[in-house]
């Protein structure tokens, strides 16, 4: 058992770095092979205790939340069921948080480090991804992509890197600057930021947040100005979309605000079935919006009582997760909770 333990978090690890270059397709349904690892990586977790009632409660709320849907209102899709179960899962090892071996977790960092090296090379050339658009992913020209074919996705895995070895390895964090910089992800920006001055807040030591602060400031200002319109980093046609996308959630939310609309069936709420449209740019919107004010509020309580019970690290990285989360759907992105859960 211990040995297929170690095989399967080793495995995880290395899938981290295929991102969505690894996907299936089953019944006409794609997804990525990560969510196959995830369901591995549960089934090796120690259920004997259960370390977060209020997200036990919000994932049996979740399934209840759908089931009423599919049966009284809109009716469901089988990608909805296939999120739901996604969520479970990533839930379920925050719930039961698995213990990663040492090998294991040099791998992973292995893993992330080359995952950087590998979105260099595609920043440089194999910078346009506008005609992924066709294949319902949003298009980027002259941003550092990588493997998740999202710079503001790409950003946040990058920095929660960054505070990894910040925390373990403080001299050879800033090597992760440059890579951030170049998915030009403002909310990743932000959130390296705030997640600084968290990190002041808590250890009441200014000086290493500040110089590094410092050298991102003037990193930020150096950055290259290509073609096209993510780069600029004064861009406001993102910030106008943004409003009318928290628009649209506030008013999807209103349509059933008790029980919300199912994980997650916003994509036939929404009369779409783009990638990026099965959310809101915001997951507590999405939380909101699908399994409405009582899934939310047990949601809260759940990041609560994680934030509660983590450690610096974890909990600097929840900070960054949660600023980011606000512009984008990321604290519901399963490379991101997998990694928070492994690191």
């Amino acid at each position: 058992m211990d040995t297929a333990k170690s095989i399967i978090a080793i495995s995880t690890a290395i899938v981290m770095f295929m991102g969505q270059l690894l996907r299936l397709d089953i019944a006409g349904i794609s997804f990525p092979v990560i969510d196959l690892f995830i369901f591995l990586l549960f089934l090796t977790t120690d259920k004997s205790k259960i370390t977060n009632k209020p997200f036990l409660f919000f994932i049996i709320f979740a399934w209840i939340s759908l089931a009423i849907n599919h049966f009284f209102g809109l009716g469901t899709t089988p990608s909805a069921w296939m999120y739901l179960i996604r969520l479970t899962l990533l839930i379920g090892l925050i719930i039961y948080p698995p213990k990663l071996q040492p090998i294991a977790k040099n791998i992973l960092l292995l893993s992330l480090f080359a995952n950087i090296i590998f979105g260099l090379i595609q920043y440089y050339f194999w910078p346009d991804f506008t005609y992924f658009k066709s294949l319902g992913w949003d298009d980027h020209l002259n941003r550092l992509v990588s493997t998740y074919f999202d710079p503001t996705f790409t950003g946040l895995i990058y920095l929660m890197f960054f505070l990894y070895l910040y925390f373990n390895f403080l001299k050879y964090s800033p090597l992760i600057f440059i890579p951030i910089a170049l998915t030009y992800s403002r909310s990743t920006f932000l959130s390296l930021f705030i997640s600084l001055f968290f990190i002041t807040l808590k250890t009441k030591k200014i000086f290493f947040p500040a110089i590094l602060s410092f050298t991102f400031c003037v990193l930020i200002l150096l950055l290259p100005r290509p073609a096209g319109e993510g780069t600029k980093l004064e861009r406001t046609s993102s910030i106008s979309a943004k409003i009318v996308n928290y628009q649209q959630a506030l008013d999807t939310f209103v349509k059933s605000p008790i029980i919300g609309h199912g994980y997650n069936n916003l994509a036939l709420v929404r009369h779409t079935g783009a990638v990026s449209r099965s959310g809101f740019d915001s997951s507590l919107l999405t939380v909101l919006t699908t399994t409405g004010i009582i899934g939310f509020i047990l949601f809260a309580l759940g990041l609560f009582k994680l934030f509660k019970q983590s450690s610096l690290l974890k909990q600097t990285m929840f900070v960054a997760i949660i600023i980011h989360s606000l512009f984008a759907n990321s604290l519901l992105y399963p490379w991101v909770l997998v990694l928070f859960v492994l690191l």
